[in-house]
């Protein structure tokens, strides 16, 4: 249905971002704002209490392309989708890009949370990159939907076929439908359209910024916070993030940049836990080795 709407106001020319144009039955976020605006009244939270946050993310102190680290990018032009995996070609993951690590599997353990208001969530972080000024039409994108995955299946970093007899990709859903989603027989752990919480758009301003010289390319622009009770696997599970977007460059060339996403990684131990491991062990190899000598 999304899709169908979708082409009818593209055909007829609405280019317009916003409810008037989009699914006047679905919940809108709005992520907007500009240097001189704060961005801290653009915020909202779903039923299921993830929240969507425009942040400024910037990569102190060089923006531009590969500075941002994403575990997943993606780019075409009007319709884009696509999922991280280790194949991270377009033949199999939609739209996916390849190249330099871009986009590649993730392991669950490899996610942090952070604590917010005594709750913890699991954090993502979106940078987008459209055409047009940072207050036009033409620089917003609609992100229609998000699902995430999490299993133990090899192929999940690495699909190569579907049920379906051919080679491609391991998505067994069909776009635009929260209804009939899969990965590789998995169903989706999260979505961001769901029983619980309805049809949900996001509508992106795709070049957030609080202070000149710091947008674009290489600066996040949106953080989601998916709450840690949602989300649960194995530290061995692989963690796939599947998203749609809409509206990408208004259909109109040049094509804009890419849309991709990083995550708040997990914590590692200070380098003195790492001092004071290597001495316990070192301790006890030297414990053992005299006890080897007095027998």
């Amino acid at each position: 249905m999304k899709k169908q709407i979708l082409v009818l106001g593209l055909a007829l020319g609405l280019l317009v971002i916003g409810p008037a144009a989009w699914d006047a039955n679905a919940m809108i976020i709005e992520i907007l704002c500009i240097e001189s605006e704060g961005c801290g009244k653009y915020t909202g939270t779903t039923a299921d209490g993830t929240i969507f946050l425009a942040e400024p993310n910037p990569t102190d102190p060089a923006t531009g392309t590969g500075v941002f680290e994403p575990f997943k990018r993606v780019q075409n032009n009007e319709v884009q989708n696509g999922f991280n995996s280790d194949a991270n070609e377009p033949d199999i993951n939609f739209d996916t890009k390849d190249g330099s690590d871009w986009t590649r599997s993730v392991l669950f353990s490899e996610l942090g949370v952070v604590n917010i208001g005594g709750e913890l969530f699991y954090e993502l972080q979106l940078d987008a990159n459209e055409n047009g000024s940072p207050t036009s039409n033409k620089n917003k994108i609609v992100i229609s939907d998000m699902q995430i995955y999490i299993g133990g299946d090899p192929d999940l970093a690495n699909p190569e076929a579907t049920d379906m007899g051919f080679d491609g990709t391991g998505y067994t859903g069909t776009p635009f439908d929260a209804t009939d989603n899969g990965l590789l027989g998995l169903d989706p752990i999260w979505t961001l359209d769901s029983i619980v919480n309805d049809d949900v758009d996001v509508v992106l301003q795709a070049s957030i910024c609080d202070s000149q010289g710091q947008c674009g390319s290489g600066h996040g622009d949106m953080n989601v916070f998916i709450p840690e009770t949602l989300l649960s696997g194995m530290d061995t599970d692989y963690f796939i993030l599947y998203s749609e977007y809409n509206y990408a460059d208004s259909g109109i060339a040049p094509w804009a940049g890419f849309e991709e996403w990083r995550f708040k990684a997990a914590a590692v131990p200070e380098p003195g836990t790492f001092s004071l491991l290597a001495l316990g062990l070192a301790g006890l190899y030297l414990w053992g080795r005299r006890r080897r000598l007095l027998r």
